[in-house]
C-alpha cells in the first residue's frame, strides 16, 4: 500500500522511489528521470510534435471542388473522407 511504502522509506530507508514526481516543470528533469516519471505516473513523457499532412476537417464542405488530389487521396484513406465523388 502507499501507506506502507511511505512508512518504509521515512523509517527504513526501503521501498522509497528513485525521483520525486511530483516537482514543477519536467522539462528541466534530466533524460533518466523524465523516463521513470513517464512510465510511472505519465508526467515528464516526450511531446510529438509533428503534425498532420492535412487537416481533414477544413473544408470538408466544400470537398469536392476546394481540396487538392493529395488532400482528397489522404484523407480518403486515413479518415475515410472524401471518398465517393458526387
Amino acid at each position: 500500500s502507499t501507506g506502507k511504502k511511505s512508512y518504509c522509506c521515512k523509517t527504513m530507508g526501503r521501498a522509497c522511489d528513485p525521483f520525486d514526481c511530483t516537482q514543477l516543470d519536467a522539462t528541466l528533469w534530466p533524460p533518466n528521470k523524465q523516463s521513470y516519471c513517464c512510465t510511472k505516473v505519465g508526467k515528464g513523457c516526450p511531446s510529438t510534435t509533428t503534425s498532420l499532412p492535412y487537416d481533414c476537417n477544413a473544408g470538408y464542405s466544400n470537398w469536392e471542388a476546394g481540396w487538392s488530389t493529395g488532400k482528397k487521396s489522404y484523407c480518403c484513406k486515413t479518415m475515410g473522407r472524401a471518398c465517393d465523388p458526387f
